[in-house]
């Protein structure tokens, strides 16, 4: 169940729920149409699990007198053959700035853009596109510790390996031919995992992640919730 499914019901107010299936992942929004809704995401041990969730979720709400209706237009689809950086870029407020993402130079199709590089917090932000920019690997740096030389050196091997993030699998840690800093392995993201673009719905199935990490951080045979936990949870890598 990868597509979104909707369930309303009337009362007093219109109450509805929407519900899709990624994976190990189950997604929620819900509300009324007196208010701006909420939403969770659900990360099972495995598929079959997030199956059984979603589907106890939806026998739920049937059970308190929802009804199935059409799903709601999915911005993904809307916009599949949208380039990602002009889903991101268009998505800028009305009063804010567009940003800008600038070519890297010497890499074809990669962009870079620098979030407040002189604040402690500032990082720089990049995009290596592929699939004439509809899909994307992205990656960032922390601003105090970016070097050019040693970005140049995990770009030149990123480029080789565009695709490697979107064959299906949740996850690939590949040894690098050469240390990026202090690290020798690097670690691809299937989109559902990196979670890279979550605030663009439009964009987020078509970005993955890479970065490089320490061999000992990630095991090859580690399962994704276990995988998930280690980068986005207490103490991420």
């Amino acid at each position: 169940m990868t597509t979104w499914r909707r369930f309303e019901r009337r009362e007093a107010t219109l109450e509805f729920l929407e519900i899709r299936q990624e994976g190990i992942r189950c997604f929620l929004r819900w509300g009324s149409d007196r208010t701006s809704g909420k939403g969770s995401t659900t990360i099972l041990d495995d598929e079959e699990q997030a199956r059984r969730h979603a589907a106890r979720k939806i026998n739920e709400r049937i059970r308190k007198g929802f009804t199935e209706v059409d799903p709601p237009c999915d911005p993904a689809e809307a916009e599949a053959g949208t380039p990602v950086l002009d889903v991101i870029t268009g998505s800028a407020g009305p009063h804010a700035p567009a940003p800008q993402y600038l070519p890297v130079d010497g890499f074809d199709q990669v962009y870079r853009r620098a979030h407040t590089p002189d604040h402690p917090m500032g990082f720089f932000e990049y995009y290596v596109l592929c699939e004439q920019g509809r899909r994307a690997v992205r990656f960032t740096v922390r601003a105090s510790s970016h070097q050019d030389t040693v970005v140049a050196g995990f770009l030149e091997f990123l480029c080789t390996r565009r695709d490697l993030a979107f064959g299906g699998q949740s996850h690939h840690k590949v040894a690098l031919p050469s240390p990026v800093g202090s690290f020798d392995h690097a670690l691809f993201c299937s989109p559902a995992l990196g979670r890279a673009c979550a605030a663009y719905p439009a964009a987020a199935a078509r970005v993955a992640t890479a970065f490089p990490v320490f061999n000992c951080e990630i095991g090859d045979e580690d399962p994704e919730v276990l995988v998930d936990a280690r980068i986005h949870g207490h103490a991420a890598l």
